[in-house]
């Protein structure tokens, strides 16, 4: 049976009107990654809403029961592609999701630690960006929003599991959209050739 490596994006939310992350994952659900013999890629754009968090992540997961799964956003006033190295036990309770709902408590979970380390490596996934001519940096701030929220409930659910934070595919002087695809698949491609692999080369 195939490995699957489950990729997901975000929709639009206030403030978003068009997300790079949704065309990116429209763009490899149309033209798939190249995986190694054995592995199956499987995509999927999220809702921008706290209740994904208990309906659309976990049927998908359970579904697919990834490999390992990597998730893509938006963070558009950054101006490069940023690997978060952690979600933080924190959670906005001031911005609405897509369907106009706010969050009520502020932490991810009362019980949990302040954060959970991403358990893909960081260093890796930013070093096969880079070498596609695309500005890459590790982050250790995935926010407050759903974008921090679904990187802790991933690594929470016990799957080997990263985020990358795209910027608007429209910022002066930064990358374009077939930039941000091009990072998207050599960060897939680092990963997949990870899974498995001896010596830590998929974890941190």
């Amino acid at each position: 049976m195939a490995r699957t490596l489950l990729i997901t994006g975000f929709g639009t939310f206030p403030s978003v009107s068009a997300n790079p992350s949704e065309a990116v994952i429209r763009r490899l659900a149309e033209t798939p990654p190249r995986l190694p013999e054995g592995m199956s890629s499987a995509c999927a754009v999220l809702p921008v809403t706290w209740t994904m968090l208990e309906e659309t992540l976990p049927e998908l997961c359970e579904r697919h029961a990834p490999a390992a799964v990597l998730h893509f956003g938006v963070a558009s006033k950054r101006r490069m592609v940023c690997v978060e190295a952690r979600a933080r036990n924190r959670a906005s309770t001031d911005r609405p999701d897509a369907s106009g709902q706010r969050r009520l408590d502020p932490m991810l979970d009362r019980n949990g630690p302040a954060a959970r380390p991403s358990t893909l490596s960081s260093a890796r996934l930013v070093a096969a960006i880079r070498a596609t001519g695309v500005a890459a940096r590790r982050s250790d701030d995935a926010g407050d929003y759903l974008c921090n929220a679904t990187l802790w409930r991933s690594l929470i659910a016990g799957f080997p599991a990263s985020f990358i934070h795209l910027p608007s595919a429209d910022t002066p002087g930064g990358p374009d959209l077939a930039d941000l695809e091009r990072a998207a698949r050599a960060a897939i491609t680092a990963v997949a050739e990870g899974i498995g692999a001896k010596e830590g080369g998929l974890t941190r």
